[in-house]
């Protein structure tokens, strides 16, 4: 038997340990063992459930002085406390598996190094975009291909509000409310439409892709919080639609990483992924592109990527990270084609204006071929609720 043990049982935990067990026999056949959660770590003990109470403690000491249980599966989504768990789960030689996107991004190149000093797995498969089956994979193609470039849309909430923005022709603040009763947005959702969950995301994608440590603190970001109906109606009556997307790219300068709404046409591989769905694409030079699709979020979408890490780790299926390559963030000197639209009341730079458009107490400009930090620069002084920001890749 080998033993395993959960840190977490909220709806993720929950639906690994569903999983997990309905699986039993077929996972057995996989990894030549019976898997079974011996040890389940829970803050609040006083809780109804129909599992045997003894399975739970509220003392992370028993578990990794447990020196039988072989895998630790980290879900708490707590920063300080899962640092610390994951590093002396590690140190105790014992596999670790976590869903836990913030704790990777922040700490990813220290685990991944501790795990291979130590001889064993560091795995995070639905640290990003929960089912969708991106790391895995992205670590083989990087062993033989030259990727240049990573882009997706990897926060379902964020998709979600401007997918049903347009669809059902409400106000942002409508849509979130809507997004919240569904249990798709969290009461405070700073991080998910601001892009700071993207940004992670993305932080631990490029890293792989490009095999060298592209920090949270290199990755650009602009959110969604300041759009209206005016931009979704303006995109929609031209074929267009916006998208949070997240993008890294890679030349021989160095590297470019950001996380902002971009304009797109119909033709676009984004362009009809809605609702809370993601996607990934990975540019490499033995492909045009590879792209990965599917829903981002869930208790069983995310504890399937979860179980499939527990089955890897115990088989040492998985892939030993190098970062051997030191990169020049470049992210400052991005240049785009820029989508404006500005309250009436505020102006910008003539010379920096392809076209401008008069919608009633707004202006909709589009900026000619610039410099992205000359356009905020532009706005610093101007409140943020007062403009919105897109970047057009029209092809």
């Amino acid at each position: 038997m080998i033993k395993i043990a959960l840190l977490g049982f909220g709806t993720v935990g929950k639906g690994t340990y569903e999983i997990l067990n309905k699986n039993r026999e077929n996972i057995k056949k996989i990894v030549s063992d019976d898997v079974v959660v011996t040890k389940i770590l829970k803050r609040n003990l006083n809780f109804e459930t129909d599992l045997d109470k003894k399975l739970f403690t509220d003392n992370f000491e028993d578990i990794i002085n447990d020196e039988e249980i072989l895998l630790i599966v980290e879900m708490t989504g707590d920063l300080e406390n899962s640092y610390m768990y994951i590093k002396r789960a590690i140190e105790n030689k014992k596999n670790v598996v976590t869903a836990n996107k913030a704790v990777v991004s922040e700490y990813f190149e220290e685990f991944t190094e501790l795990a291979k000093k130590n001889n064993v797995a560091f795995l995070y498969e639905s640290s990003v975009a929960a089912s969708l089956p991106i790391i895995t994979p992205l670590k083989s193609q990087s062993v033989i291909n030259d990727i240049y470039r990573v882009r997706g849309i990897l926060n379902g909430t964020s998709n979600f509000l401007l997918s049903n923005m347009e669809l059902e022709n409400k106000d942002y603040s409508d849509v979130l409310k809507q997004a919240q009763d569904l249990g798709y947005a969290e009461a405070e959702p700073f991080d998910d439409v601001e892009g700071i969950d993207a940004l992670r995301k993305l932080r631990i994608l490029s890293t792989i892709a490009f095999k060298s440590p592209i920090k949270n603190e290199n990755i650009l970001h602009y959110g969604i919080g300041s759009i209206s109906k005016v931009d979704i109606e303006y995109f929609k009556n031209n074929n267009l639609r916006v998208k949070l997307v997240a993008e890294s790219k890679l030349d021989d300068k160095g590297y470019t990483s950001i996380v902002e709404p971009v304009i797109l046409s119909r033709d676009d591989s984004l362009f009809n992924i809605n609702d809370t769905n993601n996607i990934v694409e990975i540019f490499g030079d033995n492909y045009d592109s590879l792209s990965v699709a599917g829903q981002g979020a869930g208790s069983f979408q995310t504890g399937n990527a979860v179980v499939i890490d527990i089955i890897d780790a115990l088989c040492k299926n998985y892939i030993d990270l190098e970062f051997n390559r030191d990169l020049k963030n470049m992210s400052e000197n991005m240049e785009g084609i820029y989508y404006l639209r500005i309250s009436n009341k505020f102006s910008i730079d003539d010379s920096l204006i392809d076209n401008l458009n008069n919608m009633g107490e707004n202006i909709v400009i589009k900026t000619k071929k610039i410099k992205r930090n000359i356009l905020f620069e532009q706005l610093k002084n101007i409140p943020e609720k007062e403009y919105f920001v897109g970047r057009y890749e029209i092809n």
